[in-house]
């Protein structure tokens, strides 16, 4: 029972690995496979290449986008934050880009090549289009990982949850299985802080629970039992 509650919990974790860790990833190997790099650096250099341009930005835009969540607070939908942590993550990808472009181009003159002149007008329309579809692809990404995986990564938490109840939206989630067992502790006339304790979630989580699936609790408000 604890190990499932275990895993239950850490299902945010995997969540997160899977859109930090393997995004990423998986966006860097579409990249060397379809662009030219192999040509210019080989396989080695080509996989360290994208990788570097990959990772670190995509983690650079998470925490701008965690920093404009917990300011803003759930007053914008979950797309628009996602937005503005892009936006506001787009000056330090660019310097973090022309860093690792500049000792690459050093080491392999050839991408020199494949690159508009710095601060001209090409240059400025190929960053325009690019941090344009970094944006959409971001806003992409996160709206996907929330409404199939249920992310709560950035998402705002419900309107008047508690502390323990915001808890519970970014911890675990309820199954039928943890309905029919509360229902049947409920029936039992245990107490709140009895039941949490045996599924392993907290007393707010508890309550919110049993008030939305219109349970009833006479120890409910019990406050000694508690």
């Amino acid at each position: 029972m604890e190990l499932v509650g275990h895993l239950r919990l850490s299902k945010q974790v995997w969540i997160d690995l899977a859109f930090f860790c393997a995004v990423p990833i998986a966006l860097a190997m579409l990249s060397a496979v379809l662009g030219p790099y192999v040509s210019i650096f080989g396989t080695g250099g080509a996989i360290a290449y994208v990788l570097l341009l990959a990772i670190v930005p995509w983690w650079l835009t998470g925490f701008a986008t965690e920093l404009a969540s917990k300011r803003i607070r759930g007053r914008l939908p979950l797309w628009l934050i996602a937005a503005i942590g892009a936006i506001i993550s787009g000056p330090f990808v660019s310097l973090y880009v022309y860093f690792v472009n500049s000792i690459a181009g050093d080491i392999w003159p050839a991408l020199d090549a494949l690159r508009p002149a710095t601060f001209g007008a090409e240059h400025l329309k190929a960053a325009a289009l690019s941090e344009g579809r970094a944006i959409v692809l971001w806003i992409a990404f996160v709206i996907i990982f929330q409404e199939t995986l249920g992310w709560q990564r950035f998402a705002p938490p419900a309107a008047g949850a508690s502390r323990e109840e915001r808890f519970q939206l970014s911890g675990a989630e309820w199954t039928a299985d943890d309905d029919a067992l509360l229902r049947s502790l409920i029936g039992s006339g245990k107490p709140p802080r009895a039941i949490a304790l045996e599924m392993k979630r907290t007393v707010g989580g508890i309550r919110a629970r049993t008030a939305k699936l219109g349970l009833r609790n006479n120890r409910i408000g019990d406050s000694s039992a508690d």
